[in-house]
């Protein structure tokens, strides 16, 4: 019987460096990619899979709402750099068999095919595996006023092929504007649910081409939002969200000018 992943992630960044490294590694088992638990509680009731790798935060709730899903299924969940209580419960109440914490560098995903394999060939019942390796050389460096972008992050994660970069910086050109849009229309309008899921969307872009400084940003406003939602319009969420906006048009102007050059 072929042996099937379900893939849910909502990150398109990161959906793309998961599919690469499944190409790279040779990894032959079909899988299936979704970005929201809507859609992942649709393919498991249509499907049956062999293992599950799950993002822990999504834009319509987080790895708990699975739980009765997923309850028979071999898990991996990745989280961002949070440790919660929510996460803390998946792992005690599911069969979560790898927990894997998002770094710079995506050195996760490099872990991940080992970990595929002995899973699916029921070789691991229960490994809680967590990584928080973040390492700092200093190549490929654009750098104006507060903003730094580290350009080996993204030829880390697709060992160096140039086409892949050029892939991943368009996606961020392309989006962060847009994210930005729906983060001031949400701030605007006082939907604060709305800016906590697209400021923890946003970080992953950040993450991925080591703007550590946005990368923070975003989580602050994600994080004092989800804490005090009284606060969704304070003056600094309102001064972070405009220092995020200034910095964000700085690196893709940044990006544009750089891409010619890859």
């Amino acid at each position: 019987m072929e042996k099937k992943i379900l893939i849910i992630e909502d990150d398109l960044i990161d959906q793309m460096a998961i599919k690469r490294l499944f190409k790279r590694k040779g990894l032959l088992y079909p899988y299936t990619v979704v970005s929201s638990i809507k859609a992942a509680k649709k393919e498991l009731t249509e499907q049956q899979f062999n293992l599950v790798i799950s993002d822990h935060n999504l834009a319509d709730g987080t790895s708990i709402d699975l739980l009765d899903d997923i309850k028979n299924i071999p898990v991996i969940l990745i989280s961002g750099n949070e440790k919660t209580s929510t996460i803390e419960s998946v792992i005690n109440n599911s069969n979560t068999i790898a927990n894997f914490t998002k770094d710079l560098d995506f050195k996760y995903l490099e872990e991940l095919p080992g970990i595929i394999e002995l899973a699916l060939e029921q070789k691991v019942s229960r490994i809680h595996k967590k990584n928080n390796t973040i390492t700092n050389n200093k190549k490929r460096i654009l750098q104006h006023e507060n903003v730094t972008i580290k350009l080996e992050h993204v030829f880390k994660i697709f060992d160096e092929r140039t086409e892949d970069v050029k892939e991943t910086i368009e996606l961020f050109i392309y989006h962060k504007p847009r994210e930005m849009n729906e983060l001031y229309q949400s701030l605007n309008f006082g939907n604060c649910d709305n800016v906590i899921k697209v400021a923890h969307r946003m970080k992953s872009g950040f993450r991925v081409l080591g703007m550590k400084k946005q990368e923070d940003l975003a989580n602050f406003i994600e994080k004092v939002v989800m804490e005090s939602p009284e606060k969704c319009q304070c003056s600094k969420i309102v001064d972070s969200f405009k220092q995020l906006s200034t910095d964000t048009n700085i690196a893709i102007e940044l990006l544009q000018k750089e891409i010619p050059l890859l």
